[in-house]
């Protein structure tokens, strides 16, 4: 597993290992070889995690519209830009065809434009915010 990526836990911010220290194999299940670690998440930093989303929510949901807006444009530029090496990235997470994962790529980029574009013309509850989830 020389040549696997290895991501840690982005928080507040930042970048770092988990609590607990240990990581987790991510298996291509296309070739089922091990193509990169994940750090391991404790309860603890779910907590810090969903501590800090909630603060992110606070600041974000105080900002006008229009400048939600234009962060969200401003995300689908980055997104576009990098697009490439995520969807090498998602193929190998999921075992997809390069061309499945750069679809998925281009929809996002498209949501995030066209939410930021329509971003005073939509109206919502406030959000609820942060929640914890088991996902398979």
């Amino acid at each position: 597993m020389s040549d696997a990526k290895s991501y840690e836990l982005f928080i507040n911010g930042k970048w770092r290992a988990g609590g607990s220290r240990a990581t987790l194999p991510v298996v291509n299940p296309a070739t089922e070889k091990v193509f990169a670690s994940v750090a391991s998440a404790t309860v603890s930093d779910l907590d810090e995690a969903l501590a800090s989303a909630e603060r992110s929510r606070k600041a974000w949901s105080s900002r006008p519209a229009k400048e939600r807006g234009e962060i969200l444009v401003s995300a689908a530029s980055i997104l576009a830009e990098k697009a490439g090496a995520a969807a090498r990235d998602l193929s190998s997470e999921q075992g997809k065809t390069i061309a499945e994962a750069t679809g998925e790529y281009a929809r996002a980029v498209e949501t995030l434009e066209w939410n930021g574009r329509h971003a005073e013309e939509l109206s919502a509850p406030i959000p609820l915010g942060p929640n914890r989830m088991i996902v398979p």
